[in-house]
């Protein structure tokens, strides 16, 4: 071969490979989908689909079924999560009654195939979905360890006193571990999987800024558009916002004396903000510790607002308050649930956590998330630096 035709072979083979490479990350054009479904035993007679559209509009469609067979259709550009269950026309249930009948599938454009007895929603099959396959293997991973844990949660569910129903839930810490590393497995070995992106947003808090970057990292242009692929992107940026170098956020909450408190108000100190909870084991250890650091450096404009994970239990929060000796700094609650939430504004998701904030509102350490080792001694270290001890 001459060099030319070399040249012009290379040529080809480059050209070949942009193409390929546009192909992969090009959105995906809509297309339709087409459910069958062949139901046994059909003692229902309506099949309910809740499913996000390739827009990410929440869509609901419902279909009768008649000689246990129905048939839906609509049109999608990709794989997303569905929420499939069984009722009776006219018949009334609460959430918890639908959500108990409700089984998450993967669908996707092309002819998906449905079959079970709606009257048992754990024998629902869907085949014709290479996403479902995946999420079945997902769940087959997780299985073990989502059993181990079913044993916890229903005395969980069980126990009224909120107090004792937290202690309870801090059983559940090292099947969460086990389940996290699970699923990031998963994530890696699946990393163009729609299933992968559906599923890691989550987990984001947990698994931390490198791990979801690097997932984040690894998929296609389309897919990082999608309502997922921007969802992802910002769950990655709202923790990237609490992290060492950012301003911290302000907030304004209400104190155990029933006074108000903002973050803004106490500019101009070296401010602690420790996430602990009363009925947190590893809180309560700290809280002696904690004391110690504050009387070491209090004389020196260091200030501490504890923020309790108690609203389900102010009583036992007030009590923890007073055992533990902690009136000498500010206490609140985090908000849980509100649009208040402290907890969940500076994406706190391990107790105790602690932040620390420099005069000017920047945060200058975070302490205490899954993969902070010694937290108590790095802390310890920056604040013998900071106050030149």
């Amino acid at each position: 071969m001459n060099i030319r035709a070399t040249f012009v072979a290379m040529l080809l083979v480059s050209a070949m490979q942009q193409a390929l490479a546009q192909k992969q990350n090009s959105s995906p054009t809509e297309s339709i989908f087409i459910m069958n479904g062949r139901m046994s035993r059909a003692h229902r007679d309506t099949v309910l689909i809740y499913y996000e559209s390739s827009q990410g509009e929440n869509l609901l469609q419902s279909r009768p079924i008649a000689s246990d067979r129905f048939i839906l259709t609509d049109s999608l550009s990709h794989p997303v999560s569905a929420w499939i269950g069984f009722k009776d026309q006219g018949e009334m249930l609460t959430d918890s009654a639908l959500d108990a009948r409700l089984r998450e599938f993967y669908i996707e454009p092309g002819r998906i195939y449905l079959s079970g007895d709606p009257s048992h929603p754990d024998s629902i099959k869907l085949i014709g979905s290479k996403s479902q396959d995946e999420f079945v293997e997902l769940n087959k991973r997780t299985a073990d360890t989502r059993k181990e844990m079913q044993p916890i949660y229903d005395s969980y569910y069980r126990e009224k006193d909120p107090e004792l129903a937290a202690l309870i839930g801090t059983k559940l810490a090292p099947y969460e571990d086990r389940l996290k590393m699970l699923n990031y497995q998963f994530f890696l070995t699946h990393p163009r999987s729609y299933v992968t992106l559906h599923e890691i947003i989550p987990f984001v808090p947990q698994l931390g800024l490198d791990s979801s970057k690097l997932i984040y990292g690894m998929l296609p242009a389309y897919m990082k558009q999608s309502p997922d692929g921007q969802r992802l992107a910002a769950a990655i940026k709202k923790v990237e916002a609490v992290q060492p170098g950012n301003m911290a956020s302000d907030f304004i909450s209400t104190d155990i004396n029933g006074n108000g408190v903002s973050l803004a108000e106490c500019r101009g100190s070296y401010i602690l903000l420790d996430f602990w909870a009363s009925w947190n084991r590893n809180s309560r250890q700290n809280n002696v510790r904690l004391m110690d650091v504050y009387n070491k450096y209090k004389a020196k404009g260091f200030v501490v607002i504890s923020i309790a994970d108690n609203d389900a239990s102010p009583k036992a929060w007030k009590t923890a308050v007073e055992k533990d000796k902690l009136s000498e700094w500010v206490n609140v609650l985090s908000g849980n649930g509100t649009d208040n939430d402290l907890a969940d504004k500076y994406s706190v998701h391990y107790m105790p956590t602690q932040i620390l904030i420099d005069p000017t509102g920047k945060i200058i350490g975070r302490y205490g998330d899954s993969n902070n080792v010694h937290a108590d001694v790095l802390l310890d270290r920056q604040l013998a630096v900071i106050f030149k001890q």
